[in-house]
């Protein structure tokens, strides 16, 4: 089998979405018959850990760990964590890299790239987002833009091809002339075979809504509006003016202080929903799953811009893998695999009377109902990376080493 390494700034296996973007593609490749490691960031590891001691072993894949950069040196030190990766690579002598984003500053992805050439290495790159650089000081911007801008508009194009993770950066790569693929959060059917399609009561009359997820940064980073990853503001406000509507809206992943440290006005939404909403803090990725499967419907409102259009959320392919559907905005390629009344519903979360009145809709439904759309959920096997075995192997084909 031809080896292939996965490089980049992502917690394997499941540490974050990174994780499970770069897993669901390793089963991809695995499939069509490439052997896949990985190479990603750990930020329990000390500063001068050795690459070599953090060799792991999962599933069928080997993968190693940087130390998760920690301070401007850190960020700075590309050359030396160059130097760390290359020791691997030379005794692996791999088929192709492929670069997600970087474990320090983009230059390291130059570095990767120029080492692949000259050993007759392919080098692709996974391109999953076009971050808005709206967190933090005025100087860590600057770098934070500089770098996301160096990456996708100069670094990513002098790649062999590109993966995409949307319709959108597809567009922008083929206008500069590059190979690409659009491939969208995969996972492994295995992960929720344990998980029943309804696992709701009928006695249970509250609705059960779900959000699991940060929304913005919350280590004390000043946050803007514009870097809000996901409106759980725009939703909290929203349900908290719904009249007469009977429902547990539980959120996982912030807790309620540290939404409140960035959003504090929303202290009196949160106050009016009551017991209606309950703040859960981080779990684990496991435990989470198990919680949006025993819900309703997830909830994932996201402004549309050129962030969410270039991305694709995690959270809805794990939704709908898990059998729950996804009241959500229309971002992205969301519009690809959302069915309106069988998977999920879209809401116009820039129309709040509107909004309003979508959401008392959804709300009316009749537990038979909610339970048929569960199923279909669970079944459609919508993201399973079998499905997309085809355009993997088109894409790869389309490379022949010198």
């Amino acid at each position: 089998m031809k080896k292939i390494f996965y490089i980049g700034n992502f917690s394997f296996p499941y540490g974050n979405a990174s994780g499970a973007r770069v897993l669901g593609n390793g089963f991809l490749l695995n499939e069509i018959g490439y052997d896949v490691s990985y190479i990603g960031l750990n930020d329990e590891l000390k500063r001068h850990s050795l690459i070599e001691s953090t060799k792991q072993e999962y599933k069928n894949f080997t993968y190693y760990n940087l130390p998760y950069p920690k301070g401007i040196k850190d960020w700075l030190s590309y050359r030396n964590r160059f130097e760390e990766v290359i020791s691997i690579l030379e005794k692996e002598k791999p088929y192709g890299i492929i670069l997600y984003g970087s474990p320090t500053l983009s230059f390291f992805g130059k570095l990767i790239l120029n080492w692949s050439r000259k050993n007759n290495v392919l080098c692709f790159s996974d391109c999953v987002d076009w971050l808005a650089s709206g967190t933090g000081s005025l100087m860590y911007r600057l770098v934070k833009s500089f770098d996301n801008n160096y990456q996708k508009r100069f670094l990513n194009p002098s790649t062999d091809g590109i993966i995409t993770i949307s319709s959108y950066l597809s567009n922008y790569y083929k206008n500069k002339k590059c190979k690409t693929v659009v491939i969208p959060p995969l996972v492994n059917p295995e992960k929720f075979k344990k998980i029943k399609k309804t696992t709701l009561s009928s006695k249970n009359d509250k609705l059960k809504l779900i959000y699991v997820g940060q929304p913005f940064a919350t280590d004390g980073r000043r946050v803007k509006e514009k870097s809000f990853k996901d409106r759980l503001d725009k939703a909290i406000d929203i349900l908290a003016s719904l009249e007469n509507s009977n429902f547990i809206f539980d959120i996982y992943g912030i807790k309620k202080e540290e939404y409140l440290n960035v959003i504090p006005n929303q202290s009196i939404a949160i106050n009016k929903l009551g017991e209606k909403i309950k703040f859960h803090g981080r779990i684990e990725n496991s435990l989470a799953v198990e919680k949006v499967a025993e819900s309703d419907f997830m909830i994932l409102f996201r402004d549309i811009s050129k962030m969410t259009s270039s991305g694709f959320p995690t959270k809805f392919v794990e939704s709908i893998s898990c059998g729950t559907p996804v009241i959500t905005t229309n971002t992205s390629d969301l519009g690809k695999y959302v069915k309106e009344n069988e998977n999920g519903f879209f809401i116009d979360i820039y129309d709040k009377g509107l909004s309003i009145l979508q959401l008392e809709e959804i709300f009316s439904l009749e537990r038979s109902e909610i339970e048929i759309m569960k199923s279909k959920c669970f079944n459609s096997q919508l993201f399973y990376y079998q499905n997309f075995v085809s355009e993997m192997k088109t894409f790869l084909s389309l490379f022949n080493k010198k």
